[in-house]
């Protein structure tokens, strides 16, 4: 536990790295994709493919070319031969008829398929010849070769042992220009070995980029349409779960996890399935190549296993910690942020400094930890790998000496034993990535499944500006929680066109009736009725459109004056905008404006002073032409011009339309037709201003606070 907790429980990890139903809903989003997917996986097989062939294509040129170790047996005709090839047919032979005598050539390690006793006759009779060389039968050549016996297989080709060249090379009876044009043949055949080599890696740099561009479009695609769904969702979720999750906790979903789904689905996930495929190609091509060596290259492969099991565990368990630690510092710095105005007027300097060097030594001693983990794992991995070439230098070097294997085939299993470990090392790197992401998706599907707000779209949606606005609450009951009732048996009617005031202390329940009325919240019991016909009947959505409120704390949202007046509605022209501007007051303070109705709105209108984002709020909610006006009262910080001019503004709003204010200043409501008085939640007072006064009650206690 932390010495200084935050409470923060959002960034606990799930026990599983995977997660079948958690996988199978993200899986659902790449399904429109699945072509681009589907190619991506071809793509994957061809990479895989490409990888195998480089060394294959090494191998071919040093057993086949630069050594050059094939043997010959020479037989007194083509029929012999043909027999010998038939005897053994594990021998891939290629067969010569030349001067009457027939010959075969074939790769020095496929004279172990030939009985000793068979290779010690056909030695003894001088009919084998081991590690030659093919070379071209011209004019030249012979010329070099005229001190040296070979023997001439065809018009073409002409075979002599390499022994007899190295000897020719010890002795400086040959000279470099002698040695190429000897090996002509061998040259020309490395120079289609090194265009095939090119073309492969060509191949590969194609595939690969094709690859990598159509999966991370599918995950692009899959996460904007995750994101998209995610977004709605949240639009559509009651008020109430906004009460009980900060709003970074949420944009955190749409952005940070979806991020980490979007590095797995892009990066991590296909890179390890591609590294699967290398990996099991690789096996299989061991196997084939020579199945003994193979199982002695993978007898390092168990200790792998329990290294990497090991660190899989342990990671697991430090990346949770780590994770923690972090989530702790960013609740720390967000709040220390926020508030270091507060910080500096109570000079909290050093008791803050304090408390986030514990914070960020704990986050420090937990990343630590996972350093260290990484930096034994992977030199132990590293280490496994060399004692497995270590074990290959020894079985492989002694069977090359034995004849049982070729160089070129030595070379290509150290490339497929140094390629085998390297998936390893990968998924150690994306371990974290794949963690985060399967927590990414388990948080994010925990919210996709919550309940959202029921809009009621089952119900008539012909209410659009008919509403006469009668408004009547019966013995209405309210609970946010477990903490008590918020509204007790509140009853009281509000005639259309009729002007109401809401009064009483803070938290005495004004605000939660609006809430209500608007359907944000839902209450425990009783009724309420909006022209005779109980709410739940209208569809939510007409509802609200028919209720413009203006609240305490105006927000407007970033874009223009204009986008926040008509708010996306494209039925309400600029001639109707401009209209309701000047209507309530605020089209000359707009007009100064260098854009105008398209002046760029910060964020929440931060520019703009509280009365001019008032004024703008008002145009907003005429421009929606509502039944019912609700204005939460907040004009204590404003000058004495703006406030005169929102007054006119209110008279204009509250014009032949029922209209509720909730008031903090009392000089404000004195002209309303009734105010409602409340007090802990219930309605303790109603009547005018002058009834009330007379009455002596709470509402007179409340005007001699403001006034004495």
């Amino acid at each position: 536990m932390s010495k200084i907790d935050k409470g923060l429980v959002e960034d606990q990890l799930q026990g599983k790295i995977y997660d079948k139903v958690l996988f199978t809903r993200l899986i659902k989003y790449l399904k429109p994709y699945k072509l681009l997917v589907a190619i991506s996986f071809v793509l994957l097989l061809l990479i895989t493919g490409t990888n195998l062939l480089s060394p294959v294509i090494t191998q071919r040129a040093v057993d086949r070319v630069i050594l050059s170790n094939n043997d010959l047996i020479k037989f007194e005709n083509l029929s012999q031969a043909e027999e010998f090839s038939a005897e053994y047919p594990r021998i891939k032979s290629k067969q010569y008829e030349f001067g009457g005598n027939g010959y075969l050539i074939f790769p020095h390690k496929k004279i172990n398929f030939i009985p000793k006793s068979k290779i010690e006759e056909l030695q003894e009779s001088g009919k084998i010849l081991q590690k030659i060389a093919v070379l071209n039968n011209t004019e030249e050549v012979r010329k070099i070769l005229s001190n040296e016996d070979f023997i001439e297989i065809s018009n073409q080709e002409i075979v002599i042992l390499n022994s007899t060249i190295a000897d020719m090379k010890e002795a400086g009876n040959i000279s470099k220009e002698d040695i190429r044009l000897l090996r002509k043949k061998d040259f020309d055949k490395l120079i289609l070995y090194g265009i095939l080599f090119f073309a492969v890696i060509t191949l590969q740099l194609v595939f690969t980029y094709f690859q990598v561009y159509y999966v991370n479009v599918a995950a692009q695609k899959a996460m904007y349409d995750l994101r998209r769904d995610l977004f709605f969702k949240l639009e559509r979720m009651p008020l109430s779960f906004f009460d009980k999750n900060p709003i970074g906790r949420l944009v955190t979903r749409v952005t940070n996890d979806i991020g980490t789904l979007n590095e797995m689905l892009g990066d991590g996930l296909i890179q390890l399935i591609q590294e699967m495929f290398v990996l099991v190609g690789i096996m299989v091509a061991m196997l084939i190549y020579d199945w003994k060596m193979a199982l002695v290259s993978f007898a390092i492969l168990p200790v792998t296993a329990v290294l990497f099991t090991v660190f899989i565990n342990r990671s697991r368990k430090l990346y949770r910690l780590v994770r923690r630690k972090l989530a702790n510092i960013n609740a720390t710095l967000s709040e220390d942020i926020s508030g270091f105005k507060i910080i500096q007027l109570f000079n909290q300097y050093k008791r803050k400094v304090d408390e986030f060097k514990i914070i960020n030594g704990e986050y420090y001693g937990a990343s630590m930890k996972m350093l260290k983990l990484f930096a034994i794992f992977r030199p132990a991995i590293n280490s496994t790998r060399r004692i497995a070439v270590a074990i290959l230098l020894w079985y492989g070097g002694g069977q090359i000496i034995q004849d049982r294997i070729t160089l070129g085939v030595f070379m290509v299993f150290l490339w497929f034993l140094d390629r085998f470990f390297e998936p390893i090392d990968h998924l150690s790197e994306k371990f974290n990535i794949l963690q985060a992401a399967m927590s990414g998706s388990e948080r994010i599907f925990d919210l996709m499944d919550k309940d959202i707000e029921d809009y009621r779209l089952d119900k008539s949606n012909d209410i659009s500006h008919n509403l006469k606005g009668e408004i009547e609450f019966k013995n209405v009951w309210l609970r946010y929680n477990d903490s008590g009732n918020v509204l007790k048996d509140i009853s009281f009617k509000v005639k259309a066109g009729e002007k109401v005031a809401l009064v009483g202390h803070t938290g005495s329940g004004k605000t939660s009736i609006i809430s209500i009325l608007s359907g944000l919240y839902p209450f425990r019991k009783g009724q309420i009725l909006v022209d005779g016909k109980d709410i739940h009947e209208y569809n939510l959505k007409e509802l609200r459109r028919n209720i413009g409120i203006v609240q305490q704390d105006v927000f407007l949202f970033s874009g223009t004056i204009k986008d926040n007046i008509v708010l996306s509605d494209e039925s309400i022209s600029a001639e109707e905008m401009e209209k309701v501007a000047r209507y309530v007051n605020v089209h000359d303070f707009i007009d100064i404006q260098p854009g105008k109705y398209l002046e760029p709105v910060m964020e929440r209108g931060a520019t703009f002073s509280v009365g001019q984002r008032q004024l703008i709020a008002f145009a907003r909610v005429l421009a929606y032409d509502p039944a019912i006006f609700v204005l939460d009262e907040a004009t204590s910080n404003i000058d004495t011009e703006t406030e005169i001019l929102i007054q006119d503004a209110l008279k204009k709003l509250m014009e032949n339309r029922t209209s509720i204010i909730i008031a903090h200043r009392l000089s404000t409501i004195q002209h309303v037709d009734r105010i409602i008085v409340m007090h802990k939640g219930e309605i303790v007072e109603e009547g005018n201003h002058q009834e009330l006064l007379a009455k002596e009650g709470l509402y007179y206690d409340l005007y001699r606070l403001q006034y004495q």
